[in-house]
């Protein structure tokens, strides 16, 4: 499949989940960083979630959905234990979702190619990550300090 046309098969499937979710995609469409080619943000819980259509790296095929909410800004003081218990974590399954670190942030994130995406698979993807960054922001806080993203 073409590239533009596998990109616009993505966004049908990513707009339909949201819908599916009760939110509108139109309001909740916002402009892409830089590296994606289009974007949604939406809460979900305490956590807000942004979707993403990222343009292919190279060495790429296709572009890549990726799912992601930052959830916690980390205390300096507690970050080696911080990192290491969200790699214990990740370790013993998240189910399709993974904890990273970027710019001083915790993130939630899930990443597929977007060749042979399902619809039901996009919907799961964006409310495990919700489901997930809610479920931690509060808690990592508690044991770790630091401050919750947008909270």
């Amino acid at each position: 499949m073409e590239q533009s046309a596998e990109i616009e098969r993505a966004v049908g499937l990513i707009e339909g989940a949201i819908a599916g979710l009760g939110v509108d995609a139109e309001t909740v469409r916002v402009e892409a960083p830089p590296g994606n080619l289009r974007a949604w943000s939406l809460r979900r819980g305490s956590a807000g979630v942004a979707v993403f259509i990222r343009a292919p790296k190279d060495g790429e095929a296709s572009p890549w959905l990726r799912v992601a909410a930052p959830i916690v800004v980390a205390d300096p003081a507690n970050e080696l234990a911080l990192y290491k218990k969200l790699l214990e974590l990740n370790a013993r399954g998240l189910g399709a979702v993974e904890f990273g670190a970027l710019d001083g942030r915790v993130m939630v994130v899930a990443e597929r190619r977007t060749v042979d995406l399902e619809p039901a698979e996009v919907a799961w993807l964006i409310e495990r990550v919700g489901v997930v960054a809610d479920h931690y922001d509060d808690t990592l806080v508690e044991r770790f300090g630091g401050q919750k993203v947008g909270g």
